[in-house]
């Protein structure tokens, strides 16, 4: 049987090769942070079925609407303080800027807005 030599330079190249790809993978793995966040058209979305369905409900039972809301609340104040957690904020805002924290608090104004409109309007109902 005829073995081929193989030179250890080779071998020492393909070694030192493997070693620079391995040392360069952790700059090819960077993400940024706003891949990880909702993005401003899923905030709308959920926040636009969110006072929908809970204003209706708060309108027609408090306690029915609350009890629903207490859901995209906790998922709304979840979202606000993972957007002012000191380890994503700085990134956050240098990947989305200001404008993505301007959307957020307008679509959680507008969750609070439709459960105080749906309450007023249920008492209306009621009074009559």
């Amino acid at each position: 049987m005829l073995r081929t030599a193989r030179s250890p330079s080779l071998h020492r190249l393909a070694a030192h090769v493997a070693g620079l790809a391995l040392s360069l993978t952790p700059a090819l793995a960077v993400a940024e942070v706003s891949d990880k966040m909702p993005t401003p058209t899923h905030v709308w979305i959920i926040t636009l079925v969110a006072s929908g369905v809970c204003g209706a409900l708060t309108a027609w039972r408090p306690w029915l609407g609350a009890s629903v809301a207490a859901g995209p609340a906790f998922w709304m104040t979840g979202l606000l303080m993972e957007m002012h957690s000191p380890d994503i904020a700085p990134h956050l805002l240098a990947g989305q800027s200001w404008s993505y924290y301007l959307k957020a608090y307008v679509a959680v104004g507008v969750f609070v807005v439709s459960l105080a409109l749906g309450l007023h309007q249920g008492q209306r109902w009621r009074k009559t």
